[in-house]
C-alpha cells in the first residue's frame, strides 16, 4: 500500500489526544522525506471548510 495523504485531523470531540500542530506536522514530514525514498513520502493536507477538496500544508 503507498502512502497518499497524512492529514491534519478536522477538530472532533473525542479525538483530542490525537491532534498535532501544523508545526509538528511539518517537523515530521521533515523527518519522513530525511529517511524514505520520495515515492513513500505521503503529502500533507487538511479539509478547510469552504475550500474545494483538501489543501496542501
Amino acid at each position: 500500500v503507498m502512502p497518499y495523504y497524512l492529514h491534519q485531523m478536522d477538530r472532533v470531540k473525542g479525538a483530542a489526544h490525537f491532534e498535532v500542530s501544523v508545526e509538528r506536522a511539518h517537523e515530521i514530514m521533515t523527518g519522513l522525506r530525511a529517511t524514505l525514498p520520495g515515492y513513500l513520502v505521503p503529502r500533507l493536507v487538511q479539509e478547510i471548510p469552504g475550500m474545494p477538496g483538501k489543501m496542501p500544508l
